[in-house]
């Protein structure tokens, strides 16, 4: 893994200094901590460091690097762990060597710093940070080079106090790893939460669409079938009715109510979609296919209907998916066949329903040429639905025109 994938700190310019701010605010309010706390042990008779200066240097320290942990975690490892011991053991502040063990947190607080963000990893963090530990202990690292060299037997200590100087700094290193496998995590959980929200966002604008489709298909389904019955009836009548005034007197009879059951569907579809406690079960049952079949021959169109006379039991679903795709295929045949008949039938056997839908007529000429409309569409999308199958062709020799439909009676898909 890459560093710029493991350590979620700032990348660009810009969001380092923002980085920045934030840090050194943190910093100032550590090293005022800092300045406040020497500040009220100095008033203390029994406390007499032999250099306060390098108090005041290592609260330096401390500000430095965490001013920087996030922006330029680096500079603030090298910076501290070369300048911090070189400053502390210089003879301006008179230290020499380690006086507290205080002091130690400056590089303690580097060696975090540069194995978190890997810009030191904890195999280099450690060891320069144990070489800057010595540094500060023994006032300089001569004794170390010599005795590396071989001049000069191994510089004497306190033991207890290399250990524990070694055992601190390894700490600090080891700590950095673990915060390092930890932001590590966060990103990679983060990386995975902006996936889902974004597969959410899709799912919901799938969601969204799908429903915009259903809204369609059913107003489609209830609205068309009225208009189409109603414009068939009109214009046989144009065509038929001559002088005769009860031609017309009975169409407008059977026009007015199919108008008003058209309202009444579409009023009660926009009701379902303004309204949470509107009914939302299928307005249409198996046994309404009748209804259908009666209000198109009202329209005028010849009709040849087989259907059973008890109506096998069925899920609501099925039922309307049948009476919706026999009320959109004897549609078609009004609006866009020119025989002006047609058959339907309804057999169930074997646990199936099968509708079939057949004119013998030729096409007649579209009033838009080129322009389909979503019936065919429509009728597929109802059959998948419930678990059946659509086919729509022409008739064998290329006249008229069949839809077949077949379903489960239990709403078990088709195999």
């Amino acid at each position: 893994m890459t560093t710029s994938a493991a350590h979620p700190r700032p990348r660009g310019v810009p969001e380092r200094l923002a980085a920045l701010r934030v840090d050194a605010v943190v910093a100032l309010a550590v090293g005022g901590a800092w300045w406040a706390a020497v500040s009220l042990a100095r008033r203390w008779d029994y406390w007499h460091p032999q250099s306060i200066e390098s108090f005041w240097w290592a609260g330096l320290w401390l500000v430095v690097p965490l001013a920087l942990r996030r922006s330029w975690p680096g500079v603030a490892f090298w910076l501290t762990v070369v300048v911090y011991p070189w400053g502390y053991t210089s003879p301006w502040l008179s230290a020499w060597s380690l006086q507290s063990a205080f002091h130690l947190i400056p590089v303690l607080l580097a060696v975090f710093i540069g194995a978190r963000a890997r810009s030191a990893p904890a195999w280099v963090s450690a060891p320069v940070g144990v070489l800057a530990a010595l540094w500060l202990e023994w006032g300089t690292l001569d004794p170390l080079v010599f005795w590396v060299r071989g001049d000069v037997p191994a510089p004497s200590s306190n033991v207890t106090e290399l250990l524990l100087l070694l055992s601190l700094v390894a700490a600090a290193a080891a700590l950095g790893a673990v915060f390092a496998r930890l932001d590590d995590t966060l990103a990679s959980l983060a990386e995975r939460n902006r996936e889902l929200e974004a597969l959410q966002e899709v799912r919901t604008r799938e969601a969204v669409q799908s429903e915009r489709v259903r809204i369609a298909r059913d107003l489609h389904d209830v609205v068309a079938h009225h208009v189409s019955a109603i414009v068939v009836r009109a214009q046989a009548v144009d065509r038929v009715g001559g002088d005769d005034v009860e031609v017309y007197r009975d169409a407008v009879r059977w026009i007015a109510p199919e108008g008003r059951n058209a309202l009444d569907a579409m009023r009660s579809l926009v009701r379902v979609l303004r309204e949470d406690s509107a009914p939302l079960a299928p307005t249409s049952t198996l046994a309404d296919l009748g209804a259908v079949v009666e209000r198109m021959r009202g329209a005028g169109l010849e009709l040849d209907a087989r259907l059973p006379r008890a109506w096998p039991a069925c899920p609501a679903a099925v039922g309307l998916a049948v009476v919706r795709v026999a009320q959109e295929a004897l549609t078609n045949v009004v609006s866009h066949s020119a025989a002006g008949r047609a058959a339907v039938s309804l057999d169930h056997s074997g646990g199936r329903l099968v509708l079939e839908v057949t004119d013998p007529g030729p096409p007649r000429p579209a009033a838009t040429p080129g322009r389909q409309g979503n019936g065919l569409m429509h009728m597929r999308e109802r059959a998948v639905a419930c678990g059946g199958t659509l086919a729509a062709g022409p008739l064998a020799g290329g006249h008229g025109w069949q839809v077949r439909m077949e379903v489960a009676l239990d709403g078990q898909h088709v195999e």
